[in-house]
């Protein structure tokens, strides 16, 4: 009897040892599949253990000892890293927090800014330390928002008005010295990227690539028209934006193009190329094999590639009347629809015959993105959010489906928003994945994205940095922007 009563005892002291030590959290998301880009692994019936913003255990499901302040229930549900978006325009003045918030909404917890600075204060433009107050906020919970990953400059180009403000001046470099001079200039301000444009002399990028190889400075953005992929890759070029220059350069039609240009801006007396015929040059002399020095270059100096194929869809699209009636116009300010509607105008004057061959360009920027995806280059969904079409937050989801028509997998469509991202911060040990240690930034799904990318719409709820919004809290987001933007419009309509 003695030592069954000692057993029992024993038993009864570990059980309430155990209680005792089990380990207070602030959240639980219980029985979840958990989806882990970062090892592509699928992981059913697991809880998902936060504290203090981090992730600090993925057990099976009841094998834990927590005591956690709130729960979620995952069960038949699917956990993915929070999505980023690496490339975006949030720094507009007037769309500035309902960009954030849309985004959030919509399961975005980070974005790289791909224009976070303005040429002169008082602009439209919000100017770096503006974005900087947002981006701490953000990070303090004051503001609803992602995070503001990286903020890069506005864009550098060579389009030098006639008593240019210094701050024009710095901008917009013509020679191998202003380029130079543009480089020391921004890194004074200390953005955490310079963004360049296609309409920079060759000159001024030659000094400007230089002298950011020298300090350290990461360029990315767009090529200018006279170089090649292969050339901007060697140059030290860190990001290639949009899919444009790929299928230029698998070309014959390219190289021609790009001469031209030289030419043009090195004093021949050429006409300008014309721009209206680059869709159905390239597709005319596509070639395959044209391709492979460029993406070799991709693959041999580490360029990332955003390919932000919404940008090129529009292009086509732009006529059709279910393309321009879309429900989500109602999140957007009337001045920024009629700016998009001026534009949507523009592009839909394009003939029959330039409209098909501008879809045929989009389906070449499809295809080499596979093939670059293919080939070993690191692609990041990016959506160039506030460009005509293209509504912060909702259109990550139509890249992702794009990118998965470019030929990568759902998983592999999700990587390019979440752990290939987290590598290009150079901050794989606490995001884009699902694992102990790591930023508790999540998305919690009500379908399995794998079977299908487009369930990565089905969102019941959003944690960042361990806060949790559930599907109630998302809806309100975005019911707060929908009244935030009728009083705009109400205020702006009465001249205010």
């Amino acid at each position: 009897m003695h030592a069954r009563t000692l057993g029992l005892g024993l038993a009864l002291l570990a059980s309430v040892s155990t209680g005792a030590l089990a380990k207070e959290v602030d959240l639980v998301i219980e029985d979840v599949t958990v989806i882990d880009t970062q090892t592509q692994t699928r992981s059913e019936g697991r809880d998902v253990v936060i504290d203090e913003g981090r992730i600090v255990a993925v057990v099976a499901s009841g094998a834990g000892e927590f005591e956690a302040a709130a729960t979620v229930d995952g069960s038949g549900k699917f956990l993915i890293p929070g999505l980023m978006d690496m490339h975006v325009h949030t720094s507009i003045r007037p769309v500035h927090e309902n960009s954030l918030k849309l985004m959030t909404a919509n399961g975005v917890t980070g974005v790289r800014e791909m224009g976070s600075d303005c040429v002169s204060p008082g602009t439209v433009y919000m100017c770096l330390g503006e974005m900087r107050e947002s981006a701490a906020k953000i990070e303090a919970g004051e503001m609803v928002g992602p995070r503001l990953l990286v903020l890069s400059t506005f864009k550098v180009d060579s389009n030098r008005p006639p008593n240019a403000s210094e701050g024009q001046v710095l901008y917009a470099p013509f020679d191998a010295d202003d380029g130079r001079a543009t480089v020391a200039g921004l890194a004074e301000r200390g953005p955490d990227l310079i963004k360049v444009s296609q309409e920079m002399h060759p000159d001024a990028f030659t000094g400007l690539m230089a002298e950011a190889e020298e300090r350290g400075v990461r360029v990315g953005g767009h090529i200018p028209m006279m170089f090649s992929i292969a050339d901007v890759a060697g140059m030290g070029m860190d990001t290639i934006e949009h899919a444009r220059d790929l299928p230029l350069d698998c070309s014959t039609f390219g190289e021609g193009f790009r001469d031209q240009i030289m030419r043009k801006v090195r004093g021949e007396d050429i006409p300008w190329p014309d721009r209206s015929k680059r869709p159905a040059g390239v597709r005319d002399t596509f070639d395959e094999a044209l391709c492979a020095p460029h993406i070799e270059a991709m693959v041999a100096n580490d360029v990332w590639y955003v390919p932000t194929h919404l940008t090129r869809e529009m292009d086509y699209r732009a006529g059709e009347e279910s393309y321009r009636d879309d429900p989500r116009l109602r999140y957007l300010l009337d001045l920024q629809v009629a700016d998009w509607t001026r534009d949507l105008d523009r592009t839909a004057q394009a003939s029959p015959e330039q409209t098909a061959d501008l879809e045929d360009f989009f389906k070449l920027g499809l295809t080499t993105t596979g093939m670059a995806h293919e080939a070993g280059v690191k692609i990041m969904a990016g959506t160039d959010a506030n460009d005509t079409m293209v509504f912060p937050g909702f259109s990550l989801h139509d890249e992702l489906g794009f990118l998965v028509d470019a030929g990568l997998t759902p998983m592999e469509a999700l990587q390019a928003a979440t752990s290939v991202p987290a590598e290009y911060l150079g901050r794989s040990d606490e995001l884009g994945g699902i694992s102990e240690g790591k930023v508790a930034d999540l998305v919690l799904l009500r379908a399995d994205p794998l079977a299908a990318i487009e369930h990565t719409t089905t969102i019941e709820a959003v944690i960042q940095g361990g806060v949790l919004r559930d599907r109630a809290a998302l809806d309100g987001l975005l019911q707060e922007v929908r009244e935030n933007v009728e009083q705009m419009n109400a205020h702006m309509g009465q001249g205010g």
